[in-house]
């Protein structure tokens, strides 16, 4: 598989998901991401407008990113090395606001209707990007978990196929605030 032809289905599926973060929903989770036959599984944890994944590795290995919305930061952590590379997170901002008010400015949604997710009660939208970029995605849906004003899952579909993203094994519980920090033994990294 060609993992450079995910990027934009897997980014743009990323957007949607971590752009309607809860409303101080605190809960942990495991998320797949489906794509060319191929699945890629993590291990989430969000509070409020922090968000953390942990992802095995082909061959071995954790990637940890930690995503800071109301700083607008991402850290990507590489925990063999104990370092760490920070970004600029413009795109990616977790709040309490809604999905519909949040993605005003990149698509148009329009509701598809309502269904029930892993237990959820989900309002379906459908994303129409107004990027002329992110219109490689022929069509893009989620389903966003009123309770926890989060999409819990996302289907996109565009010329290099079809990207899956689904939030599974949910649970709602306080979230240990040291997930989201940078260990002080890390040194920083850039290029």
């Amino acid at each position: 598989m060609n993992w450079k032809r995910l990027v934009l289905p897997v980014a743009v599926l990323s957007i949607l998901i971590f752009s309607g973060s809860a409303f101080a929903a605190e809960f942990k989770a495991d998320m797949a991401v489906e794509t060319g036959g191929e699945t890629i599984t993590s291990k989430v944890y969000v509070s409020g407008s922090l968000m953390r994944h942990e992802t095995k590795i082909p061959g071995g290995g954790v990637n940890i990113s930690i995503f800071d919305g109301a700083r607008g930061v991402m850290y990507v952590l590489m925990p063999e090395e104990k370092m760490f590379m920070e970004f600029p997170n413009d795109q990616i901002v977790l709040g309490d606001e809604d999905i519909e008010k949040k993605l005003s400015g990149e698509a148009d949604l329009k509701k598809l209707g309502t269904e029930t997710i892993d237990g959820y009660q989900c309002d379906k939208y459908e994303v129409i990007y107004k990027d002329p970029d992110m219109r490689d995605m022929d069509s893009s849906v989620v389903w966003v978990a009123r309770k926890l004003n989060f999409p819990i899952k996302g289907v996109s579909e565009g010329k290099d196929g079809t990207v899956i993203v689904t939030y599974k094994n949910i649970e709602e519980e306080a979230i240990d605030r040291s997930l989201f920090e940078i260990p002080k033994d890390y040194n920083k990294f850039s290029f």
